[in-house]
């Protein structure tokens, strides 16, 4: 499986192509005119695709039920496809995808095929191809009319074709500001101008698949990002490599404001003991200086009177204070009886 776009409203250059997740194109060789200006491959679009790795198929449309013309339009149109082909630097032996870009009938599946029968007296019909829904791709490969298949899910009622080559999905990308529609290459090899046989000698259908596989886990579905990881500044799902780089980034910018942290904490510690220093200081009793000189003697030297103090009222022979200004006042009493 590879993803791939095709488009007719602009030209999104293979820059663009890559860088949004994308390696292959199926792009028109007919012009769309005025409403579809860049429809047409041209040989400079060619060029900047393939300095791009974006490989390229090749596809002929010009109106959706051009092929209901049947046997002699297949040949006009394989002539003309052909030589726009040969003149963007493709091949001869590469296929071309020939569109019903309708909900075809049975009745119509007869000048559809006669059109390709046509186109292939002018390429070979091993270089013809369908686009379309489910029952005219399928009425195409049964009919042995066509040999390749580009099938749309629009007009395949949710049926797959098991044969085709390239599926295009319902969902569409902008990339490079033009609306693509996304495809999905199931077959290695889908028709694309740059495919050699060789490609496969060294890689099994296993590997490749196990590939593709690692392809999608990196890159997401459709190779369009995962929506767990968020978006970036675009708005676009970040792959795999797009999250962990957002992740790093972010972890980066935490470990910064840590190491803030611990240096605010310092500071607060710092600041902390110089406070618990000061109340320490203002908690005790301090003279003022040059008296503090003898601070320590004289609390010493007060300490042991107060303790001389209250051992004074234990010693034996001493009088009892108290009892002493009672003895005084009657004393005082009979002397006063006497005199009187």
């Amino acid at each position: 499986m590879r993803f791939g776009l095709d488009y007719a409203g602009g030209r999104p250059g293979g820059a663009a192509i890559r860088a949004a997740g994308f390696d292959f194109v199926v792009r028109y060789l007919s012009p769309g005119g005025p409403t579809l200006p860049g429809k047409l491959l041209t040989p400079a679009e060619a060029d900047d695709l393939r300095a791009h790795g974006v490989s390229i198929a090749a596809n002929w449309e010009t109106t959706a039920t051009r092929m209901l013309d049947g046997y002699g339009a297949g040949i006009v149109d394989a002539r003309a496809g052909l030589a726009q082909v040969l003149r963007c630097g493709g091949r001869a032996d590469r296929p071309i995808y020939f569109s019903a870009d309708f909900d075809a009938t049975p009745q119509d599946q007869q000048r559809i095929n006669a059109y390709l029968d046509g186109a292939a007296t002018v390429l070979g019909l091993a270089n013809v191809g369908i686009y379309g829904g489910f029952w005219s791709v399928s009425r195409a490969l049964d009919a042995d009319s066509a040999r390749w298949a580009w099938q749309t899910d629009a007009w395949s009622g949710g049926n797959i074709e098991t044969r085709r080559n390239i599926h295009q999905t319902l969902r569409q990308q902008t990339v490079g500001g033009v609306v693509c529609d996304v495809n999905v290459a199931e077959t290695t090899d889908f028709g694309q101008w740059d495919y050699f046989a060789q490609e496969d000698a060294d890689v099994t259908p296993e590997q490749d698949a196990v590939l593709r596989d690692i392809q999608v886990q990196l890159r997401g579905p459709g190779l369009a990002g995962w929506p767990q990881l968020g978006t970036d500044a675009e708005g676009h799902y970040l792959t795999l490599v797009d999250g962990l780089a957002s992740a790093l980034t972010r972890i980066g910018e935490l470990e910064g404001e840590c190491v803030e942290l611990r240096t605010e904490i310092s500071e607060l510690e710092a600041t902390t003991a110089d406070l618990a220093a000061q109340v320490e200081r203002l908690n005790g009793r301090h003279w003022p200086w040059p008296l503090s000189l003898i601070e320590g003697p004289a609390t010493l030297v007060g300490d042991r009177l107060a303790r001389l103090e209250s051992l004074l009222s234990d010693l034996p022979g001493l009088p009892d204070r108290g009892a002493g200004m009672r003895d005084s006042s009657s004393s005082g009493a009979l002397e006063s009886r006497s005199s009187r």
